[in-house]
Parts: C-alpha cells; sequence; structure tokens
C-alpha cells in the first residue's frame, strides 16, 4: 500500500480529534516576542491610526517615590469598538479584515503580554478584562454606565519598569507620527506631569504632477500601475519636551522645535488577475484593495543644509541624509531603502514587522512590484529636480549654489546595497534606470542633460577643456560612489582622446590652453596609455595656437633659452617659449618628435633678415648668440655658418658694413686703410669671425705682387712675415705659395735670380749641394727648426732627396762619386726618411751592385751565393746585411725557381746534381700544386747508350729494382741530396703495381723465362696488393681487361703436359689466363680433375678471382646415387648422436657471414649406411664417375630433409670432408680438420681445446 492510499484510509475511517493549543506558550513565544524597541507603543499607535483617532494620550504611572513603572495607560479618540472588533481581540491571529487596513487590535495587540499578565480594554462604554487560569486565557466583558470618547488600554507591569528616555522615547514617537495617515497628535505624561507633546499639521492642499510621457507607469510583471504622483508638506511640531536632569532629579525645559517635511505619494492601480488575487487572501486573509499608494518622505534638497543645522535631535531619524532611508509600514522597520528616502508602503512584512517579506513567492511577487515602482517615483522626484534646476539656471547669480542642490539631490538617489535585504535596494535601483525611455540628466558644466552626454571630469584636462559638458566639480566629488557605479553601468564615461578631439574642433585654443592640453597628453601617453595613428595625426591638425590658427602639425622645434634667448626672433615652426618653457624636453622630443631649434636652424633663419646688412646693433646682438656657442658647432655646422654669412655685408668695420673677405682682424696693420672689425671687445668673436673669413693677414696675391715684380723686394724679411702669419693663413692662400714660380733658387756665381715652385726646391745643406741638388737662396747661414724653416717645410721645400731622385742618383748612369755618396745616403736614412714610400715591387731602377759587376732592382737579385748555380743575381759580399730592408731576398720564391729550372735545364749530370742539390734545400718552399707540376716535367737527363742525353719526367724513372728488368725500367742516382728532391717530384723506388701490370701483359712469357717463378710469384703479389690495398689499378679499366685475357697469371698442376707456343710448364708450375684457370676449394674435386688452379695464398686468390678465376665447387656438377639397401647401424647411430650431439660446436667462433647451413639443419641431419655410392663429376666437358664411401644428399620425399650416407669403409676424414661442404662457404683443409677434429675427439680433450662443452658433459654424466 502506498502512503498516499494509507493517508486517505486513515481521512475515511478513523475517528478524530481537535488540536490542542498551550495558548499562554503561544502568546510568550511567538505573539508577544516582537524584537523592536517600544513595539507595544508601535502596534497600538499603528492601530490608533487605523481607527482614524486624531490624539493618542500615554500616561506612566510610578510607584511612590520611585522611578519605577507600575502601570501604562493609552488612549485614542479614533472610532470605538465595534462589536467585530471585540470578537477579534478574544481570537489569537485574527487580523483586521480590512483590505485598507494594516491592523486594527488583531495579532500585534498581544504584544502587551511581553510587559503584563492582566491587560483592560475600555472602549465605547463596554470594557474587557484579559486574565489567566493556568495556560489558558480568559476574559470578561461588561458595559459602563457612563462611555466616553477615548478607547483605554491599560495594562498593569508584570514587574516594575524603567521609564523610557524622554528623548529616546519622543524620537520614536515623532518618527512614527510622520508616517501616519490619520494621528496628529500624541502627549505623553510622566504621573500628571506632561514631558512630550507632539503635533502634526498638513500645510495647503494636494499638487499632482503631470508624468512625463517617457515614463513607464507599470511594474515589472503589470501588477501595479502607476495613476498619479501628488505632493503635500507637512509641519511636525515639539510643542512640549522636558528632560529629567540625572543629578536633581528636576525637568529641564527643551525649546520647541519645528520640522517641514514634502511627501510625494505615488497612487497605484492594482492589475491583478483572480488567481494572484485569490491566493493573495488565502495569505493574508484579506481582499486586495483596487487602490494603494506609497510615499516618499524628504526634505527639499535646497532647504537641508538651513533647516538641518537648528534642527532638534528629536528629528534626527526623519532626516536619513547622508545615510540610507527607512521601509515605513505603518511604521519603521529595519529595512532600508537603498537612498536617501524613508519610503511608506503597504507591503506585507515578515511576521515580525520588521523587514518585507520576500521569500513567500505570491507575497515576493506583490511586494517586488511595488518596490518596481517606488524606483519610478524616485526616478520622477529626481527628474522633477533636475527641472527646476534648469529653470534657476538663466536667472540665479550663484551656479555654486545650484551645484550644491543638484549634488544633493543626486546623492538622495544614489542607491546603496541594502540591509537586511539587498533585494529591495536592487529592484529600486534597477526600476529607477530603466523606468524610462530617456536618459538619466544630470547638471553639467553647460546645462541639465542626458547623463551620455556628459562626461566625468579629468583633473588633468580642466585647464583646456571648455565646450566639451562635465560633471562640476562640486557635484563629482561629492557623488562619487554615483558616479563609480554609473561608469560600471556605461552610463557615462569619464573624458578621453575623442573628447579633446572634438573640444579642438570646436575652437582655438590660448598659449596658456595649449601648455594645459600638451602637459596632459604627455602625461597621458608616458602612463602607458596609446593614441592610434590616424587620431594623432587628427589631434595635430586640429589643435590651433592663438589668433594665427597655427595647427601643432606645423610646429618641428622647441626653444632652449639657454642656447638662443627667448627675446629674439625665431621662426614660425618654433613652439611658443611661453608654452614650452614648463615642459621637459625629452617629452617634445619623444612624443612629438620635436627637436630643440639648433643654432644652425636659427642662423639660417636670421640671416635673411634684412637689418642684418644695415643694424650693426641688431648683427653684433645675433653674434653674441653665435659666438657664446661656438664650441657646440660641428665641422659640418661651422661650414654651413660660413655660407650664411660670407657673402653678406655683415661685419661692422671702422669703414662700415663689409662682406667678411674684405674686412680685418684690429691687428693687421701693415697697410693703414685696411678695413678693420669694430666690436666692443673684438676677443669674443675671433672665432667666428675667422670663421667668417675676416682676414688675419694681408692678402695673399699683393704680398706675391711683391714678391715676382719688385726686385727690390726683402724676400728674406717678407718670409719672416709670413713664417709669423702662418697659423692665420688660409689653405687657398698657402696653396697659391706652394703652387707659384715665386722662389730664388741658388746659383753659384750667377747674379740673376731664377724662381721656382717651393716644391722644386730643397733646404740649403751642404750634402744637397753636393749631390748637385736645386737648393733655395738664402743669403744667411741655414738654421734648423725655426719659424721660416718650419713654413717653408709645409709650403712643400725638399727637406731630403725624394725617393725617385735618389735612386736615380744611384744608378749606375751617374758618376760614381756621387752614385756611392746617394747609395750610402739612401740605405743610412732608409728606415727614417724612405721606409714609408718604399716599395719593392714599384722600383723600376737598377740601383743595387751584384757580383760580376752587375746591377740589378731589389726583386731581381737574391742574397744567398748557393742560387748562383741556377743563374740568379746575388748581391755584392759588403751589402749582403744591409740589402733586406730593402726588400732583397734571401733566395728566389717557388715560382722563380720552376720558372728558372724548366727555362734552363741541367746541361749534364754533375750540373743536374748541383742544381737537384740545391732545390733539395729549397724544397719546404714548394707546394702541392708545384710538386704535382715538376712531377709533369721532362726535366731529368738520361744518358742513353749513344751516350746522348735526353730528359725524362720522374715518373718514368726508379732509383732501384731487380737488375734483370733494367732493360725495362729507366734507374737514376744524382746522390743522395739530390734525389731527396727528386723523390719529391715523384722518382719512386721502384715500380708500382700498375707498372708491374702493365709489364707484365706486354712481355708475360719473356720475364717468366728471365726471373724464374718465385721472382715472378713476387712481382704478382705486388700487383695484388696494388690492387686490393689502393684500387689504384682497378680504375685501370683497359688495363685489367687486358690483364683479365693475357696469359701473366702462374697456374698449378700435378701432371705434365705438353708444350706448345701458348704455354709451357716449370716445375709444375706455367702461366695461364684467368680462364683456364680454377681457386682450389675442393680437394675432392682437384683430386679427381688435376685442372689448372691458383696458388693456394689467400691474397692471390683474391686477386685472381677479381681477373675473373672461377671456384672449382661451383664449377662441378655432382651427382650421386645410393647403391645397396639403406640401414642403421651402430656405425652410422654413432656418428649420428655425436653430430647432434656437439651441433653447436661446428659454429663456436665461427664467421656469420661464412655459415651456409646451421645448427638446426645439423640436428636435421640422418646418418645412413649403405654398400658404396656412385657418384658422377661434370667439369666443363669433362665427365668422371667414382665410387665413393660417403656423401650427402637431399631425402626425396622430403625437401627440407637431408642424410648422409656412409659405408664400411667411410672414415672419419671422409665425413668431415661432406659435412665442411655443406655447413660452410668455405671449405679448405683447415675447416675439414675441424670438423674431423669434433668427431674423433673427446668432451674433456674438446675443453682442453678451449670448446664450451661443460652442458654437454653435465648431460653425459646425468644419463650415466
Amino acid at each position: 500500500m502506498s502512503v498516499n492510499d494509507f493517508r486517505n484510509q486513515i481521512l475515511s475511517s478513523s475517528e478524530e480529534k481537535i488540536v490542542g493549543v498551550n495558548k499562554r506558550d503561544l502568546i510568550d513565544k511567538i505573539l508577544a516576542r516582537y524584537s523592536s524597541k517600544f513595539v507595544i507603543y508601535r502596534e497600538l499607535l499603528q492601530n490608533s491610526d487605523d481607527a482614524e483617532s486624531k490624539s493618542v494620550q500615554i500616561k506612566f504611572e510610578t510607584e511612590m517615590n520611585t522611578d519605577k513603572i507600575i502601570r501604562i495607560l493609552f488612549k485614542n479618540n479614533g472610532f470605538p469598538f465595534r462589536s467585530e472588533d471585540w470578537e477579534r481581540l478574544i481570537k489569537i491571529a485574527e487580523g483586521n479584515p480590512d483590505k485598507k487596513k494594516i491592523g486594527v487590535f488583531g495579532v500585534g495587540f498581544y504584544s502587551l503580554f511581553t510587559v503584563c499578565e492582566d491587560p483592560f480594554v475600555s472602549s465605547g462604554g463596554q470594557g474587557m478584562a484579559l486574565y489567566w487560569r493556568e495556560n489558558n486565557l480568559y476574559t470578561k466583558q461588561g458595559e459602563r454606565e457612563s462611555a466616553d470618547d477615548w478607547t483605554t488600554f491599560l495594562f498593569d507591569m508584570r514587574e516594575p519598569i524603567e521609564l523610557p528616555d524622554v528623548q529616546e522615547f519622543a524620537r520614536f514617537l515623532v518618527n512614527s507620527l510622520g508616517f501616519t495617515e490619520n494621528l496628529q497628535e500624541i502627549t505623553v505624561h510622566f504621573n500628571d506631569k506632561l514631558v512630550i507633546q507632539l503635533s502634526k499639521k498638513i500645510q495647503g492642499p494636494k499638487f499632482t504632477m503631470e508624468i512625463a510621457p517617457e515614463f513607464n507607469r507599470l511594474s515589472s510583471h503589470e501588477l501595479f500601475y502607476l495613476a498619479s504622483v501628488d505632493f503635500r508638506d507637512v509641519q511636525l511640531n515639539i510643542e512640549r519636551l522636558l528632560v529629567p536632569d540625572t543629578c536633581t532629579g528636576k525637568f529641564n525645559q527643551i525649546s520647541p522645535s519645528t520640522i517641514f517635511l514634502n511627501i510625494a505619494s505615488g497612487n497605484l492601480d492594482v492589475r491583478a488577475d483572480y488567481e494572484f488575487s485569490a491566493e493573495m487572501k488565502r495569505i493574508t486573509k484579506k481582499e486586495l484593495p483596487r487602490e494603494t499608494t506609497i510615499q516618499m518622505i524628504y526634505t527639499k534638497f535646497d532647504e537641508q543644509n538651513s533647516s538641518g543645522d537648528c534642527v532638534s535631535p528629536v528629528f534626527k531619524d526623519l532626516f536619513p541624509y547622508p545615510e540610507q532611508g527607512r521601509v515605513h509600514i505603518g511604521f519603521s522597520t529595519h529595512q532600508t531603502t537603498g537612498c536617501c528616502f524613508h519610503l511608506s508602503a503597504r507591503v506585507i512584512p515578515t511576521v515580525q514587522r520588521e523587514s518585507i517579506d520576500l521569500l513567500d513567492m505570491t507575497l515576493a511577487e506583490y511586494n517586488s512590484e511595488i518596490l518596481c515602482l517606488a524606483g519610478t517615483l524616485c526616478r520622477i522626484l529626481y527628474e522633477n529636480e533636475m527641472i527646476k534646476i534648469n529653470r534657476r539656471i538663466v536667472n540665479t547669480q550663484s551656479l555654486e549654489w545650484l551645484e550644491e542642490c543638484a549634488a544633493r539631490a543626486l546623492t538622495h538617489f544614489t542607491f546603496n546595497t541594502t540591509t537586511p535585504n539587498e533585494q529591495v535596494g536592487e529592484i529600486t535601483e534597477s526600476q529607477f534606470f530603466n523606468c524610462s525611455e530617456e536618459k538619466l540628466t544630470i547638471l553639467s558644466t553647460t546645462g541639465i542633460l542626458p547623463i551620455s552626454d556628459v562626461r566625468i571630469p579629468n583633473l588633468e584636462m580642466l585647464g583646456f577643456i571648455k565646450t566639451v559638458p562635465l560633471v562640476p566639480t562640486i557635484i563629482f566629488e561629492q557623488c562619487k560612489t554615483f558616479f563609480k557605479k554609473a561608469q560600471s553601468m556605461k552610463l557615462i564615461r569619464e573624458l578621453n582622446v575623442l573628447d579633446v578631439l572634438i573640444e579642438l574642433e570646436n575652437r582655438e585654443f590660448s598659449e596658456n590652453e595649449m601648455f594645459e592640453l600638451l602637459k596632459w597628453l604627455i602625461s597621458y601617453l608616458s602612463k602607458g596609455n596609446i593614441i592610434d595613428t590616424s587620431n594623432f595625426e587628427r589631434f595635430m591638425e586640429v589643435a590651433r595656437i592663438g589668433n594665427d590658427f597655427r595647427p601643432l602639425k606645423t610646429i618641428r622645434c622647441f626653444l632652449n633659452p639657454e642656447i638662443i634667448p627667448s627675446s629674439v626672433d625665431v621662426p614660425d615652426y618654433v613652439l611658443s617659449y611661453t608654452i614650452s618653457k614648463n615642459l621637459k624636453s625629452q617629452d617634445l622630443i619623444k612624443w612629438f618628435k620635436w627637436s630643440e631649434l639648433s643654432l644652425v636652424d636659427w642662423a639660417r633663419f636670421i640671416s635673411n633678415k634684412p637689418n642684418l646688412e644695415t643694424d650693426p646693433t641688431f648683427v653684433k646682438k645675433v653674434y653674441e648668440i653665435l659666438a657664446g656657442n661656438f664650441n657646440k658647432f660641428s665641422i659640418d655646422d661651422k661650414s654651413l655658418l660660413r655660407q650664411l654669412f660670407e657673402q653678406k655685408k655683415c661685419i661692422p668695420t671702422k669703414f662700415g658694413m663689409k662682406i667678411p673677405n674684405e674686412a680685418y682682424f684690429e691687428g693687421v696693420n701693415l697697410f693703414p686703410d685696411l678695413p678693420t672689425i669694430n666690436f666692443q671687445k673684438s676677443s669674443n668673436v675671433k672665432d667666428l669671425m675667422e670663421l667668417f673669413g675676416v682676414r688675419k693677414i694681408v692678402e695673399i696675391n699683393l704680398i706675391i705682387d711683391r714678391l715676382t715684380n719688385h726686385d727690390d723686394c726683402d724676400y728674406m724679411q717678407l718670409i719672416k712675415y709670413l713664417a709669423s702669419k702662418s697659423n692665420d693663413l688660409k689653405q687657398n692662400e698657402k696653396n697659391m705659395l706652394k703652387s707659384r714660380s715665386i722662389w730664388p733658387k741658388y746659383n753659384q756665381g750667377s747674379q740673376k735670380i731664377q724662381h721656382f715652385v717651393i716644391s722644386d726646391l730643397h733646404i740649403p745643406l751642404e750634402l744637397h749641394r753636393d749631390l748637385g741638388l736645386p737648393v733655395v737662396d738664402w743669403k744667411v747661414r741655414w738654421v734648423r727648426n725655426t719659424p721660416e724653416e718650419k713654413f717653408l717645410i709645409e709650403l712643400g721645400i725638399q727637406q731630403y732627396p725624394t725617393i725617385t731622385k735618389i735612386l736615380e742618383l744611384a744608378a749606375p748612369t751617374t758618376y760614381s762619386d756621387i752614385r756611392y755618396k746617394a747609395l750610402r745616403y739612401f740605405i743610412n736614412n732608409f728606415d727614417r726618411k724612405y721606409y714609408r714610400n718604399y716599395y719593392a715591387a714599384e722600383i723600376n731602377v737598377a740601383f743595387l751592385p751584384c757580383l760580376h759587376d752587375n746591377y740589378a732592382k731589389p726583386l731581381e737579385c737574391f742574397i744567398n751565393p748557393e742560387c748562383t748555380v741556377m743563374s740568379f743575381k746575388v748581391i755584392n759580399r759588403g751589402l749582403q746585411h744591409q740589402v733586406g730592408k730593402l726588400g732583397v731576398r734571401q733566395n728566389p720564391n717557388r715560382k722563380e725557381l720552376l720558372s728558372k729550372l724548366l727555362q734552363n735545364l741541367p746541361r749534364d749530370e754533375i750540373n743536374a746534381e748541383k742544381i737537384f742539390g740545391y732545390l733539395s734545400s729549397r724544397q719546404a718552399d714548394f707546394n702541392h700544386s708545384d710538386w704535382n707540376k715538376l712531377a709533369t716535367f721532362d726535366f731529368i737527363p738520361i744518358r742513353n747508350q749513344s751516350n746522348e742525353i735526353f730528359f725524362t719526367r720522374p715518373c718514368k724513372c726508379f732509383f732501384k729494382f731487380q737488375d734483370e728488368l733494367k732493360d725495362h725500367f729507366l734507374q737514376i742516382d744524382f746522390g743522395k741530396k739530390a734525389n731527396r728532391f727528386l723523390q719529391s717530384c715523384g722518382v719512386k723506388d721502384e715500380p708500382s703495381s700498375i707498372e708491374y701490370a702493365e709489364l707484365l701483359v706486354k712481355s708475360s712469357h719473356e720475364l717468366w723465362q728471365l726471373i724464374g717463378v718465385e721472382k715472378y710469384l713476387n712481382i704478382l703479389r705486388k700487383i695484388a696488393n696494388g690492387f686490393s690495398n689502393f684500387g689504384n689499378m682497378a680504375s685501370k679499366i683497359g688495363l685489367v681487361l687486358q690483364m683479365k685475357h693475357a696469359p701473366i697469371l702462374v697456374a698449378i698442376t700435378n701432371k705434365n703436359r705438353e708444350i706448345n707456343s701458348e704455354m709451357r710448364e716449370t716445375n709444375n708450375c706455367r702461366l695461364g689466363t684467368a680462364k683456364e684457370i680454377y681457386i682450389n676449394d675442393d680437394k675432392i674435386y682437384q683430386g679427381i680433375f688435376n685442372p689448372l688452379t691458383a696458388p693456394e695464398e689467400d691474397n692471390l686468390e683474391i686477386f685472381y678471382k677479381k681477373l675473373g678465376c672461377k671456384s672449382l665447387y661451383d664449377s662441378v656438377k655432382e651427382a650421386s646415387i645410393p647403391k645397396g639397401s639403406i640401414r642403421v647401424t651402430d656405425k652410422s647411430k654413432k656418428f649420428q648422436e655425436i653430430i647432434i650431439e656437439r651441433a653447436s660446436l661446428y659454429y663456436f667462433k665461427y664467421p656469420l657471414n661464412d655459415i651456409k647451413s646451421d645448427d638446426e639443419w645439423l640436428k636435421k641431419l640422418k646418418v645412413r649406411e649403405i654398400d658404396y655410392i656412385e657418384t658422377s663429376y661434370t667439369l666443363g666437358n669433362i665427365k668422371k664417375t667414382r665410387n665413393n664411401n660417403t656423401s650427402i644428399l637431399r631425402d626425396d620425399n622430403k625437401m627440407d630433409s637431408w642424410a648422409l650416407y656412409i659405408t664400411s669403409n667411410s672414415t672419419t676424414l671422409d665425413i668431415s670432408k661432406h659435412i665442411a661442404r655443406n655447413i660452410y662457404k668455405s671449405h679448405g683443409w683447415k675447416h675439414i680438420f675441424a670438423v674431423n677434429t669434433l668427431l674423433i675427439s673427446s668432451l674433456l680433450d674438446l675443453k682442453e681445446m678451449g670448446y664450451p662443452v661443460d652442458v654437454l658433459l653435465q648431460q653425459v654424466n646425468g644419463k650415466r
């Protein structure tokens, strides 16, 4: 049975019982446990307001002479209790069913039981007493003789309690009074003393506000519709407030106080469907009203400060600003609103009535919809305030006051996290921003605008942003929380580059604003921000300075006043110093690619000023700047400066403005009519004037004219003058002095003066005269190191003979005494005077004396006298130790030696021995290419039988070989030293394998007869070694073909054969071709056929195979037939056991590449005995038949089965031959003997020989 069926069974058949209730516990634990302070008065005040009371009186009665409360009377003058009210009073949890009321003596009444046991209620002439009997609550009701207009609650304290704090209690009552609908007065008595008197007065009629069409009046789920919004003002008064003095016990009168509140009421139409209404009735026990009201309580934004300064602390809770307001459900709850307004609404609270119920799904929807339109009401109030501010902007004189008002309004509507339930603020705030089609408006620096059109200010931009709407500083500073949230919601953004561009496009900037702009941009870029190229170019184009509308893109430079004063004219492309003076140069360079205005660029600009050639004062100011920075100019800069000024009349002189080249320095006084410069301190501009071309000496053409055209001119005095001014002469002037024929030559005994170019003359030394050199005419003794000498040397006078001249004097064409002096002078002064300009290869004068009265150039003679054997020139012995520095070499180089040898071949053997001996001492100089060249030349003299000399190359002759071969090869010997050189050239001790092979191909039979078998075999062995080791012979394809077909190979036979013209026998050996000879790799076949075979040497066998000799084993075809009965005998068993047992030993240390069949093949080999074996052998055309004792044959029935057939006469050697032939690729005697040893030796003997037989021994011992 399911649980559901079980439940139905019980409901249909079982006896029912009513649920009991412990009323005391119910009231004490639940109904009387409201958590807030003054909860009793809150509930009674709420019910009084619902009963439309105008006045409430509260009286605290105390014990005699104490401050302890023993009784409280609470009275209101609302409508009296009706019969249904009395009925609800005695029914727990049955509240007021009136859909417009919050209570009227329902559940809240039972809060009285928190302080009393037996409350009493009197109303309309009737009374009811409530009292406990055990755990049940009972009532008694009766009538009063005379009725009054007051409903009274009397409750005696369970235990005496303290009097409430007067100010705190008054604050609670004021807060409650502010949100009541009907209640207008509250008085509080301590016994008979009136301590608190409060009143409320509605100011004037309601004002209904027109709601703009852009507002969405429906709640999010269309449960409520905002029908209208109206306003009214409320006045709250504290008419009497007595505060007890704790020290004296007396009461102090507090001054009366008044506040004014604004109440905005949103009148909501309820549009709930039937299902939702029914569910609400089930939960709340009330019908949903057709309309309801939400109220926002606040003070005027422009009165907040003035009223707040003098207001009583009792009114504190009615002024939440700048804290959050509270939600009031009749009276204040713990729930905050999120903004600086109190919200009064008929939302459904939790049981404790301290917060809004957002847990129950239906109640949550109902409450959320009311909160939603509370957000709409907030937005309407805010936008209404912005409209008021906008109207005042035109007429107000104080924008700051309006900004304060706007800031306060915005602060009131800045939503923060609500407590205890965050959803309340989230719902309200979301609707606040989303209820209108229009963007939220705020006050900006240009008026009221949508928030999206306004920018959050950037402090760094305030100096230049004037037209872009900004959030005023006052508003931004006071509303940072709002703008931070608005930024996160992307409602507003901070000023950025695009805004700057808009500002720039709308107007020109003053210089101060441009400074602020550049300062901001530098800071912006320095922080790592990036402006894309197109925007930066746009920025530079639209940023314009002052009235001349110059865009920044035209700026290229900025001014450094330490170099160029800010007071002078500068080009238009230079940024105004007013702007740049407070900016860092490195920033202007880095971010704008501007450079500091250079002196050169400034000079280029200033040089085009007209007053440069007319105004000496202006010019002197310019030169003062340039001269002060002269050392900062580069060479190129100075060159440019000179070009700018040298053709302008810009030099002030005592005869007016002159071109620099026409002006002279002050010290030039050679002629009195020279125009000298006119400066206050000419030393300050000396370098600059010199650069421009101002003259330091008299014009050189004038001096030249005096030297050449005036015979009476004292040229020595003129030379001294020029020497003293040498540093001041320009290069072109010095060039004129160098190139003109104005210098007198010394002529002994002649009176006529001859003039020469200075470079054609020498200084007047005695040696120069002895050598016949032209010297300058000098009337007095020549003194070294004087200014005159230095000046003439600078102009180019020869201090000593040139290298060309001195070598010309040392050549054999001059007189011997001059030639000797010239050579000695040249050698002695070579290191000091000629070394740098001396190149031995370029000397074309044969000035060096050699042996045998010859003269030679430096590279045509040598120091080593031994090279004379090859007809080289050798320097005289007296100069051998001095001419090395002149490029004379010790010996000829390798090229010269080769050339000389091949052009002048040795005359005879003696001459050859000397030449080759000398070349042997020089062979370390030769390289590989030289040796290859010598190897191919015919330069070695050979004397033939006719005593005639002919020449051969090194590869055609040898130092030694067998005497019998002297008719076939050339032999030489020029002595030990000479032979070393020839050996390096390629002469070998004996012929090579190739040369021997060529000899055999041509003369094998002749050589066979001449030298005999053993010497012939030695030659073959040499050829075989050359063939296998180096491969040189293998590369001689033609020679190898000849060797294959020629009878050059020694063949061995055991029978005599006829001697014919082609081959002959010599001691069982003869010559044969490769085709006729076999490799003897099978002793059985060799014994049967006795063919021509190769000598049994490994090297020769390999050589024979490469020439084409065939394997005898591969060449013989064999066919065997077993005869007689095939049987297993003791002998066959014995051999089969031994073969299988020792199968692995046959391969011990045997190379893998020479194995034909492995040990598995051996283990499968069967051994059988027969009578005999008939075997036929075929070699070429020769066929022979034999009866054998042993053979290994394939089983006809099985392709992979083999049998070893033996006879009674078979020996182990016979068996070994056949086994070796089948398991090894090579099967010579050593292989046969190895197999035979394994067949006949004991295991112990084999172990002694080193075979691994330990396992076999263990197996044998195990069998025993």
